[in-house]
């Protein structure tokens, strides 16, 4: 008896390509994240209007209002994550829009510091679902173009950024902080009435054991694309039990790498937003006047001080670091692997910090080049965990890794606040400090990581082993990363990893229970 020819889901979507269908979803879903840095961006102009509109508010409950945003993220973000495995990522982001307006509405309508406080925590809450629009647009993607495609799309990030400083420039003196408040929530609306129209992702329908619907939308693409689908029947692993479960994080497969990911997500979002807030900080302390900033030891500076037209377009300038950024990783991307990228880039990072400890009592200007270089790595890096996290994971923990990733995230966010906004101010050298051994402690734990996903299919379960369709790419690896990868072997003796030579290690071989 003949049998039936049979294609996964890689193979399906590497056959339709990249075409017009993808380019729409991309649009789509880069206005979201557009949307989502014009949210973010606003902490850092909100901080300086507030203080100044309720003098009483002290930079304590400042930083304490920045720390509630990322709080609400930190706990969206790991609910929305799994229910984003159990009932599909499109209908994550659609309630994440909605309520993410509605919050933005009630913020600008605060009558008091402890009112915008509750309303900014829901904000952050409601924003987390976003993150889901980078799984989804990753389940579209072809593996050729996958990662160039989520890299450059960051650049909707850097545009939303720079958008809200613009409004900000323009409509915080003439108008208030409620009104910029008000139209920063808007754009997120777009977002839900164009998801409406975004199909579910295939991957998620096979995932959870649906495959007669992963198959009408790829129809549907192929048929856009104006391709065809692959001869035979869609027949791919789908494990629906484990869709969501949050102890296949930890499966022995991956929970080394789940533990080193969690440090790595902490430090680059303490040191991106950090990053964002130093910046802020450090123009509420200066000297306009000789464009200089004041004794960086030991910082009293008046409580209320605006943000000055040059000051908007100082932040303007240090957002254009992250888009510079995006060529810079796609150029490192194109000579090494992804935990030597990660490593480059978090080195880079703790290299610019300690630039800031030498800058005492100079020139502003040179402050926003050093924020420049800083913020085009950290935004690099930041690019490349959300790619690397969602190649490690398979797609029935992908949402929820993401999810928890963002979670991790959402901690040294929190922390940054009491850094870059409370112990700058008594501190200048100190802070920096931190965010310089931080930096330097996460590069380490990116050559610890023990899987290289450069030239891997995505996996569909915790248990799919098969093969990469892709020829491996990272053949010739340089003898310093061989020899701290066999350190690290050996440093997990109970995972049965001996020192027979070097080899890139690849996640299936890395388990703590006996085969």
């Amino acid at each position: 008896m003949e049998m039936s020819t049979t294609y996964t889901l890689e193979e399906c979507i590497n056959h339709i390509g990249l075409g017009k269908y993808q380019w729409r979803l991309i649009s789509v879903l880069g206005f979201c994240s557009m949307a989502d840095a014009v949210e973010m961006m606003l902490l850092a102009i909100l901080g300086p209007a507030i203080i100044c509109y309720w003098p009483d508010v002290t930079k304590v409950q400042m930083a304490a209002l920045t720390t509630g945003v990322f709080a609400g993220m930190m706990i969206g973000a790991f609910i929305f994550g799994i229910i984003a495995d159990k009932y599909g990522r499109r209908r994550v982001i659609i309630i994440s829009a909605v309520l993410n307006t509605l919050f933005g509405i009630f913020t600008a309508m605060a009558q008091n510091y402890y009112s915008i406080l509750v309303a900014r925590i829901l904000v952050g809450f409601a924003l987390s679902g976003a993150a889901q629009g980078s799984t989804l647009m990753l389940e579209y993607l072809p593996s050729s173009t996958r990662a160039t495609i989520l890299i450059v799309n960051e650049l909707f990030w850097s545009i939303g950024s720079i958008f809200e400083y613009v409004m900000g420039m323009v409509i915080v003196p003439s108008y208030g902080w409620r009104l910029l408040t008000a139209l920063s929530a808007l754009p997120i609306t777009i977002v839900a009435i164009f998801m409406y129209f975004v199909p579910e992702s295939p991957r998620y329908f096979v995932a959870s054991g649906r495959p007669e619907d992963a198959e009408h939308i790829l129809k549907a693409i192929a048929s856009i694309n104006k391709r065809s689908l692959p001869e035979g029947k869609l027949h791919d692993i789908h494990a629906q039990e484990e869709c969501g479960s949050i102890k296949h994080l930890f499966h022995s497969n991956y929970k080394r790498t789940s533990f080193l990911l969690a440090l790595m997500w902490m430090i680059v979002a303490m040191s991106y937003y950090g990053l964002v807030l130093i910046n802020t900080s450090i123009m509420t302390l200066s000297d306009n006047e000789h464009d200089t900033i004041t004794n960086t030891s030991t910082i009293t500076p008046s409580q209320c001080k605006m943000l000055t037209n040059k000051d908007y377009q100082s932040l303007i300038f240090t957002t254009f670091g992250e888009m510079f950024g995006i060529p810079l990783l796609l150029l490192l991307l194109a000579y090494f692997g992804r935990r030597i990228v990660c490593a480059i880039n978090f080195s880079c990072a703790s290299f610019c910090f300690l630039l800031f400890l030498f800058i005492s009592q100079t020139k502003l200007w040179i402050i926003n080049i050093i924020t420049f270089l800083a913020r085009m790595f950290i935004s690099s890096q930041f690019s490349l965990m959300y790619l690397y996290t969602m190649e490690a994971y398979p797609t029935v923990i992908r949402a929820m890794a993401v999810g928890c990733a963002s979670s991790m995230a959402r901690i040294g966010a929190m922390i940054t606040p009491f850094l870059a906004q409370v112990l700058i101010k008594h501190t200048f050298h100190g802070t920096i400090a931190i965010y310089m051994i931080a930096t330097a402690m996460a590069a380490v734990c990116a050559i610890l990581l023990p899987i290289e996903t450069r030239g891997r299919e995505l996996k569909q379960a915790t248990s799919d082993h098969r093969s990469s369709s892709i020829v491996p790419v990272d053949v010739a690896v340089p003898s310093w990363v061989a020899a701290v990868d066999n350190i690290a072997s050996l440093v997990h003796a109970n995972d049965d990893i001996v020192n027979q030579g070097y080899r890139p290690l690849i996640q299936e071989d890395i388990s703590d229970e006996e085969a």
